[in-house]
């Protein structure tokens, strides 16, 4: 009844809302600027009343004298449906508006809405969309498409960084009872990614970390059959863990104080990293690559912060004018030791776009991907001895356009080297 994928282009054809024969209306006959209207009614063939749909009939002049027009919300709905199969989208979501607008009583508005909702989301009209699912909430609160309605808009404010709106719905849907394992699995998602948008960070954590659990406990017969939305919960998970890690910025202080820091910032680039693995593992298409980039970008923005980080002051007291040579063989220094989580970057992103090809999929991260791993590998075509400066432009520094599972990589907390490419365990 729904599109089923938040960052993928909404698929609202096999979607639409079918009605059969309508029933209730009366006449209204339009013509000359005038109008009348008288109940309609029919016949069945065991002789019962049926009540008619509303009809319309427009009277307008022509040279050949007055032609009348007619049409029901049946007739508009079924030729705007004909439409939205062939892609016309604004024409279909024109003739659905005519429905909303001149039928408030006929059972063909609601899915109307709901069809110009897809329609809109469909071609990323993403406000216009917005507007005919509220619409149908608020005008047709009694209709069945309203749960799925809600679905939609989460997935719209979500989208539009509307953060507090998302939120809102989110909860809405979790306190019905209505819900299936694989809607309950999506409000949940859609309530963490909107807590991870407003950047409350521990909350989206603790949120991501509900949604994973409910999708691993789920008893037989009501799992969770769609592993999108349990994928983007793990994501959201590993990206609370990678902020609060870049939120770790090196200090201006002496070598001990920063290496401090550097392990903290380390550990929950881990943990991190992990939930990204687990991310992986559901294997969805678009959150499996988003986690692989996101991996190499954690590593490449390390780098750039440890680059970028305050020299400390020497040890023991410089000759005079040696300061800026100090600073410089420090920074070459740092230089090599860091290089590795270059090469680590390099790696997963090259492992991602392996993944990405073998499957055949292309998603909105694999451009950014190759960008990000032409940059890193010139990085490392620096002569040697020299230091090579953070790039202010790296992808990697910044956040996520948007908005993971347990696997086990050495770490400096197990004195092997800061997430080796492959080194993980149960």
């Amino acid at each position: 009844m729904r599109t089923r994928a938040p960052a993928s282009p909404p698929v609202p054809f096999p979607l639409i809302r079918l009605l059969s024969v309508a029933s209730v209306a009366s006449v209204v006959l339009v013509a000359c600027g005038g109008a009348s209207s008288h109940a309609r009614t029919a016949a069945d063939a065991n002789g019962e009343v049926i009540q008619m749909e509303e009809l319309r009939i427009t009277a307008r002049q022509t040279g050949d004298g007055m032609a009348f027009d007619s049409y029901d919300a049946e007739t508009l709905f079924f030729r705007a449906t004909a439409l939205l199969n062939q892609r016309r989208c604004p024409d279909a979501v024109t003739l659905y508006d005519r429905i909303a607008d001149e039928f408030p009583g006929s059972r063909y508005r609601s899915p109307a809405l709901y069809n110009a909702g897809l329609c809109l989301q469909d071609a990323e009209q993403r406000e216009e969309a917005v507007r005919r699912f509220t619409r149908l909430v608020e005008e047709e609160p009694n209709s069945p498409d309203v749960k799925h309605a809600r679905f939609q808009l989460a997935q719209l404010h979500v989208e539009l960084e509307q953060y507090d709106e998302a939120l809102e719905i989110a909860d809405g849907l979790l306190r019905g009872r209505e819900l299936s394992s694989d809607e309950r699995m999506e409000a949940m998602a859609r309530r963490s990614q909107a807590l991870l948008g407003q950047d409350d960070l521990d909350d989206a954590e603790r949120q991501a970390r509900s949604a994973v659990t409910y999708y691993r406990t789920r008893p037989e017969g009501e799992r969770v059959r769609d592993e999108f939305f349990a994928a983007a919960a793990n994501y959201v998970l590993a990206e609370a863990l990678r902020k609060k890690a870049s939120a770790l910025q090196i200090p201006e202080a002496n070598v001990d104080d920063q290496r401090m820091v550097l392990e903290r910032r380390a550990q929950v680039m881990l943990r991190a990293q992990r939930e990204y693995f687990n991310t992986m593992t559901l294997t969805n298409p678009h959150w499996s690559t988003a986690a692989g980039y996101q991996i190499g970008a954690m590593y490449d923005a390390f780098w750039n912060d440890i680059m970028a980080a305050p020299t400390p002051p020497p040890t023991e007291a410089l000759p005079p004018g040696t300061e800026e040579v100090y600073a410089d063989e420090y920074r070459q220094e740092l230089a090599r030791l860091v290089e590795p989580l270059i090469r680590h970057a390099i790696r997963y992103w090259e492992l991602t776009l392996m993944m990405v090809e073998r499957a055949n999929v292309q998603t909105e991260w694999t451009a950014q991907i190759r960008s990000d791993l032409d940059r890193a590998r010139r990085r490392l075509l620096t002569e040697p001895g020299e230091a090579p400066m953070p790039e202010t432009g790296s992808q990697g520094s910044q956040e996520s356009p948007e908005p993971a599972s347990e696997g086990e990589p050495r770490g400096a907390e197990t004195g092997g080297e800061l997430g080796a490419p492959g080194a993980s365990a149960p």
